[in-house]
């Protein structure tokens, strides 16, 4: 199944990036918006994860959560993966609490290793994606946007079944796991 790692946003965070969104799409065209329901940050993402690695995943991860406690995080600007002028990925950039992600991204690698599942070959990079475009194009010109350094708290990860279909991806948690349980 196709799946996801991920932490949770708070919806205030989502109310702002949906609001960013509205303003985006009156100035990009073909780009493929994310639904605010749908707003995280991805930790890992499985191609095919076997139905039988879930909950085994999940009592591996209860130590992640067990070692990190709930933190701050402060959205940054807008960036383009892989960059501007081939932008593939719209996304908002990470700042403060983005290192926090990226231990955290760290013990969720070694600790699902003994799993059989692979590690990551590219650095982690955390941000909330906003729209996808189907075919890579200049995005040269930034509408003018009211960006805001937002900070929420992330307390929270989760695991996501996502299944594609033509009005967009569905996602369903399969777990939660609030950070900080001792």
């Amino acid at each position: 199944m196709r799946a996801f790692l991920a932490f949770e946003l708070e919806g205030s965070v989502k109310e702002y990036l949906d609001r960013l969104i509205r303003e985006m799409a009156k100035t990009y065209e073909g780009v493929r918006w994310v639904k605010k329901e749908n707003h995280h940050v991805t930790i890992k993402f499985f191609e095919d994860l076997e139905e039988g690695k879930v909950e085994a995943m999940r009592e591996r991860l209860l130590g992640v959560a067990e070692k990190f406690d709930p933190f701050e995080v402060t959205t940054g600007g807008i960036e383009f993966f892989p960059d501007r002028r081939r932008a593939r990925v719209i996304v908002v950039s990470l700042e403060e609490g983005a290192p926090k992600m990226g231990e955290i991204f760290g013990e969720v690698e070694r600790r699902l290793s003994g799993l059989g599942i692979e590690e990551e070959r590219r650095p982690y990079r955390p941000h909330i994606t906003l729209g996808r475009r189907r075919v890579p194009s200049s995005l040269e010109v930034l509408p003018d946007l009211p960006l805001e350094r937002r900070r929420f708290r992330i307390e929270r990860m989760a695991l996501f079944k996502s299944m594609l279909s033509p009005q967009g991806p569905l996602y369903t948690a399969l777990w939660h796991i609030r950070l900080g349980i001792k």
